[in-house]
């Protein structure tokens, strides 16, 4: 027998045989193969000779078990245009339908109208207008610190489509502004605008179709003189130049790369951004990225100012007993003379600046990782043990509280004399939550039961004391300073306002009297003219 390749070669080999006189019982016990197949296949043959030959003749449609619930699958979509075929087999089997959920979905795919997508315009932005900006985040199996998740910022700029990327583990305002600062330097200047989408830290809501700003983000891209320009929600592709790159990221810079930790990936990113990103050729330029750049893009940014904006972190907070403040878990030493202060801290990205109430400097560390727990403690902070867990660093700040602070502070002594310094950091670390005034009611309180300990204060004042924040009393010493600036106001005496008021009426009768007077005088010459 001979070998049969296909389907096509089986047919012209059994016309041919058969036109040379072999019968269909033959051919059917050499090939092995139907009788009944062999006959269609000269059948059409003969049909295809005798009656023409169409390569794009339509199949002819078979009958299905759908055809006589075409009508209600209709009526469903139209009235229930996102109904699922789940709900729409369970109407039909109601009805008498007896076939399978396959040919349903297909049946439903072809009858479903959907909404048409409009068109999306590709637009192109002259050098040095316009860059986008978006997040992505991503999780990383890091080798040495196991698996986290991290932030990838990406900036592009339009024209050349050369991007900048980096990596933190927060998504937050300062990580924002902070990446920004750091493209600006990597480009060496700023385009006019900027194109983001509505994440809160930029925009804070859309009213009457205009979008609200965060201040904070307005004064910080105001600084660079760069416009920042918001898309409409629902509205991706609007930003499609920053959105596509992310796919470049994932499958040429994370695909298949392993990362000791978060400063290996960030050097890494830093060889790929020189080597491959700016190096490829971009499907929509057809150049590379850095050579546009150089050609066009460079001398078309804005300057960068001779200033960077202060992209620094600021918060209040109070002393501990020990001598510390907290700060994302992690603990910084303080002077021992600044216990129970509320002292300011500036928190730069790699730096914690600690100022006295102030405004001085009186303690610098190097910050450490958010949720880390560790203690930085310089040692010049603290002369003496006795010093720094004793009653005299906080002797005066607790005498400041008021006249009765000393009695107390004798009383406190007395009943705890090893550890009444404990006791009255504890009232003065109170100043977080409490006024300086109510503090000190607490203490008179206390007196007259003679309750020397720091646990009673704190009782008195949850019952007879609003608690507030560090905000409000910075915002209530702003104003005491100001008021004391200010030049002092007296009221005068309304016996005053009546005698000027008295004083204008008779200067505007004597006025009257005047302008009467003069009137008549024209009168009376006047009349004495006619006469002559």
């Amino acid at each position: 027998m001979k070998f049969i390749r296909n389907r096509s070669e089986l047919e012209q080999t059994l016309i041919t045989m058969h036109n040379e006189g072999r019968s269909i019982r033959e051919l059917q016990r050499e090939f092995q193969i139907g009788r009944n197949t062999v006959r269609r296949i000269l059948r059409a043959h003969d049909n295809r000779r005798n009656n023409g030959h169409d390569v794009l003749k339509k199949k002819q449609k078979r009958a299905s078990k759908l055809d006589a619930f075409e009508p209600e699958i209709k009526r469903l979509l139209d009235k229930y245009p996102r109904i699922t075929c789940v709900r729409i087999f369970e109407e039909l089997k109601d009805q008498g339908y007896t076939g399978g959920m396959s040919i349903l979905k297909e049946k439903v795919a072809n009858m479903r109208v959907l909404p048409q997508r409009e068109p999306v315009m590709r637009f192109e932005t002259a050098p040095g207008v316009q860059g986008q900006m978006d997040w992505s985040p991503y999780t990383i199996n890091f080798r040495r610190t196991g698996k986290c998740q991290v932030q990838c910022f990406s900036y592009i700029l339009c024209f050349p489509r050369r991007q900048y990327i980096d990596f933190t583990v927060r998504h937050d305002f300062y990580s924002l502004i902070r990446r920004h600062q750091d493209t600006f330097q990597y480009y060496g200047g700023v385009p006019r605008e900027c194109l983001y989408d509505n994440e809160k830290t930029i925009v804070l809501r859309w009213e009457c179709g205009r979008p609200v700003f965060n201040p904070a983000f307005t004064s910080f891209i105001t600084h660079y003189n760069c416009k920042p320009v918001a898309c409409r929600p629902k509205n991706p592709q609007i930003k499609g130049k920053i959105e596509s790159p992310f796919n470049y990221v994932e499958k040429n810079l994370l695909g298949g790369r392993d990362f000791e930790d978060m400063e290996d990936l960030r050097a890494t990113r830093l060889w790929w951004l020189k080597e491959k990103s700016d190096r490829h050729i971009h499907d929509t330029t057809k150049r590379a990225p850095i050579e546009l750049f150089i050609e066009q893009e460079q001398s078309a940014l804005q300057p960068l100012p001779f200033n960077f904006y202060d992209t620094s972190e600021v918060y209040l907070k109070i002393c501990d007993a020990e001598g510390f403040i907290g700060l994302e878990t992690n603990h910084y030493s303080v002077p021992s003379g600044n216990m129970a202060d509320i002292l300011s801290i500036k928190a730069t990205e790699h730096e914690i600046l600690i100022y006295n109430p102030e405004l001085d400097l009186i303690a610098r560390h190097e910050r450490q990782p958010a949720g880390s727990g560790i203690k930085v403690e310089n040692p010049e902070h603290f002369k003496t043990k006795k010093m720094r867990y004793g009653l005299e660093p906080v002797r005066e700040a607790f005498m400041e509280l008021g006249a009765m602070a000393e009695e107390f502070l004798k009383g406190l002594t007395e009943k705890h004399p090893k550890n009444c310094g404990f006791h009255a950091r504890y009232i003065l670390r109170m100043k977080e939550h409490y006024q300086g005034d109510d503090i000190y009611r607490a203490i008179e309180h206390a007196l007259q039961y003679q309750a020397f300990d720091g646990k009673a204060i704190e009782r008195i004042l949850r019952a007879k004391a609003m608690p507030r924040t560090l905000e409000s009393a910075r915002n209530e010493r702003a104003r005491r300073e100001l008021q004391k600036a200010l030049p002092k106001i007296t009221q005068r005496p309304l016996k005053e306002y009546s005698e000027l008021l008295k004083q204008e009426n008779e200067n505007e009768g004597a006025g009257n009297h005047d302008k009467n007077k003069g009137t008549s005088e024209d009168a009376e010459v006047e009349r004495a003219s006619e006469g002559s």
